[in-house]
């Protein structure tokens, strides 16, 4: 982690400072300050709790809340998320309930989604972590609420947890249909953070009804974050890359989610974007998540890359990499040679090509049943 610009002290001394740069400063890093003399601890309720001076920095973010300057309210409140602190809810409700188009508002209502995710994930970090098939279920802490429609399977946290995650879920769920699409841009990503393939409905719902560009593409992106998009994702998504006025973008974002699901309807846009220098190392990995399902095309262009002498040679060793998810014949010997290179970063290249190798190759094994 890089080291921050101020100490804890300075923090909390510059956060009443009359200076808002000097405040502005204090208060954007003074939950960062906190959590790194903590040893950057994962996601919690009330990290600042195990602190000497945590109340002191809750307390600081606490009347932030209530500066002059729109920034320096949205970060007390981000910086009270990230600590885990669910009394902000109440605070950053209005926020999210305006929809004043100007700047200021649409600032706020962004940071308000911000801080419900962080503080979703602080009191429900255990979603994230897929169970052991070969262990039990995780014991409970206390019997489960009724079960919401978003929250993960399996999911049952504390009361104090369950009463933040769900508040925090609600907001984030609500906000896919709210008037001011920065709200709704920032929910789709959120949602899929704090309810993670439980999303699926609502996205799709979400995006079946939205017509702002910029939210679709957000819908889409999350859409495709889902591990994997599930079939009623897949035909979202199948949709936008059939569309033909849909943008090259839109179009790509959704090609990488049909590639996470093995769905080959992913495959054309995808040779386009081998096209794409910005666009082409991602399109290398997702055709290798296609494998024996990419278009048969892709293997001539995946090898003229791979030979490229003016190709960079890490980009060599992404097209390697799908060509021996593609066509491991043609693949294996490319590969091979690039692994016997002496260049540290092709070595690193290589050593990430065939972790991503082996994880695809899991991915791919039948579930049991």
């Amino acid at each position: 982690m890089p080291s921050l610009p101020i100490t804890l002290e300075a923090a909390l001394r510059d956060a009443r400072s009359p200076d808002p740069t000097s405040r502005s400063v204090a208060v954007r890093h003074l939950a960062a300050a906190l959590l790194a003399e903590l040893g950057d601890p994962p996601p919690a309720l009330h990290l600042a709790g195990g602190h000497p001076r945590g109340q002191a920095v809750v307390a600081a973010l606490t009347a932030a809340l209530e500066d002059p300057l729109v920034a320096i309210r949205a970060m007390a409140a981000t910086g009270l998320g990230q600590l885990g602190e669910p009394d902000v809810i109440a605070r950053i409700d209005p926020w999210l309930r305006d929809a004043d188009p100007g700047p200021d508002a649409g600032y706020l209502r962004e940071c308000a989604a911000i801080t419900c995710v962080l503080l979703g994930l602080a009191a429900a970090p255990e979603h994230l972590l897929k169970p052991d098939e070969h262990e039990g279920p995780r014991l409970a802490e206390a019997p489960p609420a009724a079960p919401h429609p978003l929250r993960p399977p399996g999911h049952v946290p504390s009361d104090l947890s369950r009463v933040t995650y769900e508040a925090a879920l609600a907001r984030i769920t609500a906000a896919l249909r709210a008037p001011a699409p920065d709200l709704r841009f920032q929910a789709a990503g959120g949602l899929v953070e704090l309810a993670g393939r439980a999303a699926e409905p609502a996205l799709c719902a979400a995006l079946d009804g939205e017509s702002h560009p910029h939210v679709r593409l957000a819908l889409v992106h999350a859409l495709a974050e889902l591990d994997p998009p599930g079939p009623e994702a897949c035909a979202r998504l199948a949709a936008v890359v059939a569309d033909p006025g849909a943008a090259a973008d839109l179009v790509f974002a959704a090609a990488l989610g049909l590639a996470a699901a093995r769905d080959p309807r992913g495959g054309p846009p995808l040779l386009l974007a081998l096209q794409r220098s910005d666009d082409r190392g991602r399109a290398l990995e997702a055709l290798a998540a296609l494998g024996p399902a990419a278009p048969p095309a892709a293997v001539p262009q995946a090898l003229k890359i791979a030979r490229g002498w003016l190709t960079p040679a890490v980009m060599r060793v992404r097209a390697a990499y799908a060509l021996l998810r593609m066509a491991p014949q043609t693949g294996q010997p490319l590969f091979d040679e690039l692994a016997r290179s002496r260049r540290p970063a092709v070595q690193e290249a290589v050593a990430d090509a065939r972790a991503a190798l082996a994880l695809l190759a899991l991915k791919d094994m039948p579930k049991k049943t």
